[in-house]
Parts: C-alpha cells; sequence; structure tokens
C-alpha cells in the first residue's frame, strides 16, 4: 500500500473518531469543551493535507528507537515519572468544572444579600468561609434534620440544600 494512501486512512479514522466524539457530547458538554473536541478533530486532516504524515512517521520511528535503546536508570525513571505526572495534570485538568466569572459574581451578592437580610455584620472576602471546628455547632441528628426540613421549619436548611442541588451534591 503507498505511504499516502495509509496516511490518508488514518487521518481519515482519526477524524472520524473525535466528529464522533464530539456530536456524542454536544449537547451535555460546555462550550468550551466542544470548540477543544472540534479543533482536534480537524488536526489529523490537517496534518495529511499539509504533507506531514512523513514528519509524524519519521517523529514516532525516533521516539520508539530512543525508548528501545534508553538504559533504564533511576534518573531516567524519574523522568519518566515526571512526564506521566506532567501529562496526567495537563490532560486531568480539562475534567475539572470551571466556574464562571458571573457564577462567582452571583455567589458573592448571594452571599451579601443573605448577610443584610439577617442582619448580620458581613464578612470581609479574605475571611475563610467556613469556621474553624472549634466554633462549629456540634451536628443535630440525622432525624431532627429530616423533621424539620419536612415540616418547613428551617429555611436556612431548604436554602443549602436547594445549592446543593443546583450544583449536584446530593
Amino acid at each position: 500500500m503507498d505511504q499516502n494512501v495509509l496516511h490518508l486512512v488514518v487521518a481519515g479514522v482519526l477524524t472520524l473518531v473525535f466528529v464522533v466524539i464530539t456530536a456524542l457530547i454536544w449537547s451535555r458538554a460546555q462550550v468550551k469543551t466542544v470548540f477543544w473536541w472540534i479543533g482536534l478533530s480537524l488536526v489529523p486532516m490537517a496534518v495529511y493535507l499539509l504533507g506531514l504524515g512523513p514528519a509524524v512517521v519519521g517523529a514516532y520511528e525516533t521516539l520508539r528507537d530512543w525508548a528501545m535503546s534508553t538504559e533504564r536508570t533511576p534518573v531516567v525513571w524519574v523522568g519518566i515519572v515526571l512526564a506521566g505526572l506532567a501529562a496526567l495534570l495537563t490532560f486531568g485538568s480539562r475534567l475539572i468544572p470551571s466556574e464562571s466569572f458571573r457564577d462567582r459574581r452571583a455567589a458573592l451578592k448571594e452571599k451579601k444579600a443573605k448577610a443584610v437580610t439577617s442582619g448580620g455584620p458581613t464578612r470581609p472576602a479574605a475571611a475563610p468561609a467556613t469556621p474553624s471546628p472549634a466554633a462549629r455547632p456540634a451536628p443535630k441528628p440525622a432525624a431532627s434534620k429530616a423533621s424539620t426540613s419536612s415540616a418547613g421549619g428551617d429555611a436556612e436548611m431548604d436554602e443549602i440544600a436547594e445549592l446543593l442541588r443546583k450544583r449536584g451534591i446530593n
């Protein structure tokens, strides 16, 4: 088989795989994630059309030859671990949901509004959001918590439950 045809088939298959993944996440993912997958879908065909197929194959062969000829010393193993950690952090960071500036601003406004309506002093922004373990009140038993929320008596607990439900934390 001609190398050019092989490069075209590989580029076409990779492009198709990335397009299918993009289509599967289209309705559920954030816009930035969809754009990232669309961009990734275009890369294999761009590499082929630019004539970089032989360069990619050459890079793969060079990397393979290097891996086979490298002596596995402790220093090399540390380098392998660092490279793996870097790849994990780089690609794993895509899985962390991002909080937009609007979300943070809305949460800050809600916090200020709650402090004003409750009559308590507002905390400075640098203060910790949760009190120290010594200052926390003792937790209520589960039965009393369920009875107060079912009776609709504790508005704060209902509001917290609603916020947790919004964030997907049950």
